[in-house]
């Protein structure tokens, strides 16, 4: 599985997820949300001991989630779930799932961890100008820590 994400300006994510079998999924993320913040947020969570975590990202109209779970002290499930409504109420799994795939969790947060690295490289001035927040440089950080080591 490959992850790549381009921060375009004006308010825009483009999230590239290849599963190793399976089709490419293309999300465009808006910032009606700070998805992420959120994926950080969520990523910082699930390290910290949760069983499991779920990031929405909002694509004006409708919305996508991950659901990462653990399946053991270093391995987690990543599913992506694609939702008809944005802000949508349901469940994650009354989604339509798109893709489920085991991977190492280093795997994961080092995945992440290259993409988060390139926004902060836009600049902390330009990453608030395309995104209209804060980068969000503490779980960044934390995040930073745990590939590294």
């Amino acid at each position: 599985m490959d992850i790549v994400m381009n921060l375009e300006p004006h308010g825009w994510l483009d999230i590239f997820i290849t599963p190793t079998s399976g089709q490419p999924i293309e999300i465009p993320a808006s910032f009606l949300t700070d998805a992420i913040r959120d994926l950080v947020d969520k990523l910082i969570v699930l390290r910290k001991g949760a069983n499991d975590v779920e990031i929405t990202i909002q694509t004006e109209p409708g919305e996508y989630r991950f659901w990462i779970k653990k399946q053991s002290p270093s391995r987690v499930r990543f599913e992506v779930y694609e939702m008809s409504d944005n802000f949508s109420s349901d469940a994650v799994q009354e989604g339509r799932r798109l893709m489920s795939e085991e991977v190492p969790m280093v795997r994961l947060y080092k995945l992440m961890y290259r993409e988060l690295k390139k926004m902060k490289d836009l600049g902390l001035d330009e990453y608030k100008k395309r995104w209209s927040g804060d980068f969000p440089q503490s779980g960044f950080t934390q995040i930073e820590r745990y590939v590294q080591n």
